[in-house]
């Protein structure tokens, strides 16, 4: 009698052992999904409140994985009055759960648009809204470019069910929201359009000056080539001129050489010389040569 009864106690602690280490492993289980869901929630404060348009790296996992932490958490009978304690020592009930993966998803589609938003202000960087000058009508066009990508991206962000009401971080020199930077790149696209045009007209007006500050006094062909080639906005270039290398920049005597000569200085020390001989204006000779010392390149002009 008394081992049958031995045997059965022996059967309930058991199972009572088994029933206490399944609870044991599902409150584990439940605190490690709580953790996971702190994680992609600390995402989207980090976002809202530091980083901005700098947090894009926080928003690795897809919105899927935030509905599927709440879904196992109820499979395991997490109470909707949990209280979920997150970053700067703030809590919420976890019923509030599905709101917050509903944040996290609208800052994760925003979040795709942000390469092409930063490369629309890096190209607005570059603009200081004067017509012409060196690169300003190139980097106008990519500034076109890149502010109607970044509008696409925003709109194609809003499609997918971006937050477009939250203010961003760092994306340009005041916080706006992902409808604002919408707006402020189409602006770039009006602005960086007419920047071009005028830059376009402004460049093509250098051209022109360089041409006929050469032009006018004969040169044409290879010659006049060769001149724009130093001096493409016509503002004057120093040559050096045979039998001395005497310097000048008298477009009317260099349109009249037969001779031009390039004098450079490389890194080391030595002279590098380049002289172009013409006939006409047709380019009969083209010699380069490298000396030792600014003496010995002299010869040269000879």
């Amino acid at each position: 009698m008394f081992p049958k009864i031995a045997a059965a106690l022996a059967a309930i602690v058991c199972v009572v052992g088994v029933a206490s280490e399944a609870r044991a492993d599902d409150e584990q289980r439940k605190k490690d999904l709580i953790s996971k869901l702190v994680e992609l929630d600390d995402a989207v404060s980090y976002f809202e409140e530091e980083e901005g348009i700098k947090a894009g790296a926080r928003f690795g996992q897809a919105p899927a994985a935030c509905t599927e932490l709440v879904e196992q958490l109820a499979d395991l009978g997490a109470p909707p009055t949990e209280i979920v304690r997150a970053r700067g020592g703030k809590q919420w009930l976890l019923r509030k759960a599905p709101e917050r993966c509903a944040r996290y998803a609208g800052v994760h589609a925003l979040i795709q648009a942000f390469p092409a938003v930063r490369e629309a202000v890096a190209d607005a960087n570059h603009l200081d809204g004067a017509a012409g000058g060196e690169g300003t009508t190139r980097f106008a066009g990519f500034a076109v470019a890149s502010g109607g990508t970044c509008v696409k991206a925003l709109d194609d962000a809003e499609q997918k069910g971006a937050a477009m009401d939250i203010p961003i971080k760092h994306a340009v020199d005041k916080d706006l929201t992902g409808a604002q930077l919408r707006t402020w790149c189409a602006d770039l696209v009006k602005t960086a359009s007419a920047l071009a045009g005028a830059s376009a007209e402004a460049d093509e007006a250098k051209k022109h000056k360089a041409r006929d500050r050469y032009a006018k006094f004969g040169a044409a062909g290879d010659k006049l080539s060769w001149l724009l080639e130093y001096d493409p906005d016509g503002a004057g270039k120093i040559w050096y001129l045979p039998p001395r290398c005497a310097q000048t920049d008298d477009p009317r005597k260099l349109a009249k050489a037969k001779v031009l000569i390039r004098w450079g200085e490389n890194p080391d020390g030595t002279q590098v010389l380049r002289k172009l001989t013409f006939k006409g204006n047709k380019l009969v000779k083209d010699q380069s040569k490298t000396f030792d010392t600014e003496a010995k390149a002299y010869g040269f002009c000879k």
